[in-house]
């Protein structure tokens, strides 16, 4: 009698797993115990580059799966990449809808008696917990639902991911704060906030940033001012000389009187051939 397909070695196994999408090792994975737990076990490299949750309102919750920001809310499912898809969670009657989106089309169910919001950080964290491999970026953007992040999140390891964005209109600095903290920082290189305006008044210690040195020894810095003056700028450059083992750059995004520059540095340095411009030195 031939062999079943729960029989079959480890190594086959996890070459035959590492040839699925994450929606087939989704549909494997509910099979049976015993493919679950080894799928959890060994965690099949399907690539996931990208995760995105977004709350879309206070009745639906959107994640998305390896798409770029562009996809998000606007290209037909012929042509989202073969790799990506889109979920959509929403509050229906007395359960939830829930609508995936790929590069196939579109399929709808209905699950009664569940919360979208728990079918969704459900299904995102089951994303975080995948692979072994390094995301690229994780985004997440809330308007309500920030005690039920933090409450999935607690019991969920950092995510590895090298870049973070958050997207928050309420509470920013607060809910932000709330949101990085569960991001690893071995792996973390690029974080981006988008709230207009943004205050930060000041700098405060997490635990997962223990290697942050108030920011001031990051390699590259985007600094936005509504008022540029000459204090501001030396005060910018008396910060970037406290730590000589990294390059600094300031790139000012704005028409300044060419004088205040001059106040602050001195006269202009321009190589042959290239565009002017200024080489602060200690």
């Amino acid at each position: 009698m031939s062999p079943s397909f729960l029989e079959i070695p480890d190594l086959p196994m996890e070459m035959i797993m590492n040839n699925l999408d994450y929606i087939a090792i989704q549909s494997v994975r509910k099979t049976c115990w015993g493919l679950r737990n080894f799928i959890d076990d060994k965690k099949p490299g399907i690539g996931i580059k990208q995760i995105s949750i977004c709350q879309m309102d206070n009745t639906a919750v959107r994640l998305a799966i390896n798409l770029p920001s562009s996809y998000y809310y606007l290209a037909p499912s012929s042509e989202l990449p073969k790799a990506g898809f889109i979920l959509k969670y929403e509050k229906h009657e007395n359960g939830c809808r829930i609508s995936v989106t790929t590069s196939d089309g579109n399929k709808t169910k209905y699950v009664k008696n569940f919360n979208f919001l728990n079918a969704a950080f459900h299904d995102f964290k089951v994303a975080l917990n995948t692979q072994k491999a390094i995301f690229k970026h994780v985004e997440v953007t809330g308007k309500t639902f920030f005690e039920k992040f933090e409450k999935v999140m607690k019991s969920q390891k950092p995510i590895a991911t090298e870049s973070m964005e958050i997207n928050v209109n309420v509470n920013f600095l607060k809910r932000a704060r709330q949101i990085l903290q569960h991001a690893d920082p071995k792996y973390l290189k690029s974080i981006e906030y988008f709230k207009e305006p943004i205050r930060i008044l000041e700098t405060v210690k997490l635990e997962s940033s223990k290697n942050i040195q108030n920011f001031s020894h990051f390699s590259s810095i985007s600094i936005q001012s509504k008022k540029l003056d000459v204090d501001s700028i030396r005060a910018i450059k008396e910060n970037f000389f406290q730590f000589h083992e990294y390059n600094k750059h300031l790139l000012v995004l704005a028409v300044v009187q060419e004088n205040l520059f001059i106040d602050a540095f001195g006269a202009t340095f321009e190589p042959p051939g290239e565009m002017e411009g200024y080489v602060i030195r200690d």
